[in-house]
């Protein structure tokens, strides 16, 4: 879990506000296609805002302790919660600056039309990987529009003026002299990507005779940002995709897009694979090792975290059967919670997977990645030096006699006979974790490595 005192207090005050209108029809949709992604306690936290926005918004402020023992749930809970909402688009915070105590506006955003929601390319993908294919399609049915019942019947509405009489032309009303805007609803805004696509790259692969720079409008950028992101596909392989959308009009039909790059995705993975996070690989600009030869082992071991998936470590870590499906989405649930680089999850998969006896016990791996994530871990190399740190402050704890006595060396002895991981510690054997393809003697080489880099002070 998140230590929340670091961004807010139970002291602190937030205001709760609507930005425009929301409907009745919202509840359905965030229940039925936004709560599967984020879960209950952020669903429940977007209702009970709502709930608090009064009849004159803006007035009053309520302490977060209110929120606390309104939801039943400790502030860790109810941050995590926020920042699920923050993500998915239905919550944007703000926070007044040096104020004291601090003081948030909690501005609910109205979810996404289900059109729009089942086009969007970011959140339709996720929620097909999170409930299914036959959930999915189902679901989609559930907001189609039904056909109404008109065949055979006549319509005998009447008009305005066959009912209501003219006003004189003299007479007007309060509201024609109103100042500002009348309260209407927001434009939805849906989530928004921190990593940005390469344009200019992009646009140095297309051609000209296929179609100009103008046709790259802000629908078709939002378009490919979202699909580079869900596909993993680089600016070289996003322009081919483009050139095809729009080789016969000119201009880039988002359809026609979306269909060439599940295609490119389908070709390279398989007809039937669907994009999932846990397939992600480290960002190339947080690689220290990005078109750098490897020089030394520290650096070897890097560039090996670098430049795998989760799913591949999970795959080597099994010797090369497929990762289980549990495994897979706890750390997919890491990666989308925390948002931790995926080579900061190799490094902590591999750590903790040896550490517990190869179990991957969701709430053990949930503390250590909330550690991390509180630590602000981005790079691998920061992820290896917290793991020599906590190894270190395991052997100090092993030394300390008071844990040796008694009860409590046995729970230890029994819960976690191996502190320190064999890649971390070994160097007389070859490591389990060690990818297949990789020869004996680079394997010790790595183990010895690793064994001087964690034991020195």
């Amino acid at each position: 879990m998140l230590q929340s005192w670091k961004e807010v207090l139970p002291g602190d005050r937030y205001l709760p506000q609507a930005d425009g209108l929301l409907h009745f029809y919202d509840q359905k949709v965030i229940t039925r296609l936004y709560q599967p992604l984020v879960g209950i306690e952020a669903t429940s936290l977007y209702f009970t805002l709502w709930q608090e926005i009064g009849p004159d918004p803006g007035i009053r402020s309520e302490s977060h302790h209110h929120l606390m023992a309104s939801m039943n749930l400790p502030l860790d809970q109810i941050l995590t919660a926020r920042k699920k909402l923050e993500a998915v688009g239905l919550l944007k915070t703000l926070r007044k600056k040096d104020a004291e105590p601090r003081f948030f506006i909690y501005r609910l955003q109205p979810p996404l039309t289900p059109r729009r929601f089942f086009s969007d390319g970011l959140l339709n993908t996720f929620l097909y990987h999170q409930i299914g294919s036959r959930d999915y399609h189902q679901l989609s049915r559930f907001f189609l529009e039904k056909p109404t019942v008109g065949k055979g019947f006549e319509d005998l509405s009447v008009s305005f003026d066959e009912v209501f009489e003219s006003v004189p032309v003299g007479e007007k009303t309060d509201a024609d002299e109103r100042s500002g805007q009348w309260v209407g609803r927001a434009e939805p805004q849906g989530p928004r990507l921190g990593q940005k696509f390469n344009f200019t790259l992009l646009k140095s692969y297309l051609s000209d005779a296929i179609l100009s720079e103008e046709a790259l409008t802000p629908e078709v950028r939002t378009a490919i940002e979202k699909l580079a992101y869900v596909y993993q596909v680089d600016p070289f392989d996003m322009s081919r995709a483009v050139e095809s959308a729009a080789l016969h009009t000119g201009s880039v039909d988002i359809e026609a897009l979306r269909k060439e790059v599940r295609d490119y995705y389908r070709l390279e993975h398989g007809a039937g694979e669907a994009p999932a996070l846990y397939e992600r690989k480290q960002p190339e600009t947080l690689r220290e090792m990005d078109k750098k030869q490897p020089r030394t082992d520290e650096e070897k071991t890097i560039a090996w975290f670098e430049s795998i998936s989760p799913y591949e470590l999970l795959e080597q870590l099994g010797h090369g059967s497929k990762p289980a499906a549990p495994d897979l989405r706890l750390v997919e649930k890491l990666m989308f919670d925390t948002k931790l680089n995926p080579g900061v999850i190799n490094v902590l998969i591999h750590y903790i997977s040896i550490v517990n006896h190869n179990n991957l016990n969701q709430s053990f791996v949930e503390k250590v990645a909330a550690q991390w994530s509180r630590e602000n871990v981005q790079t691998v190399h920061e992820a290896m030096l917290l793991a020599r740190k906590e190894n270190r402050k395991r052997r100090k704890n092993e030394s300390n006699p008071a844990r040796k006595s008694g009860e409590v060396r046995k729970r230890a002895a029994n819960r976690h006979r191996e502190v320190v991981p064999e890649w971390m510690k070994k160097s007389g054997q070859e490591s389990r974790d060690v990818p297949p393809a990789m020869p004996d003697e680079e394997a010790k080489k790595r183990a010895k490595w690793l064994e001087n880099y964690i034991n020195s002070i």
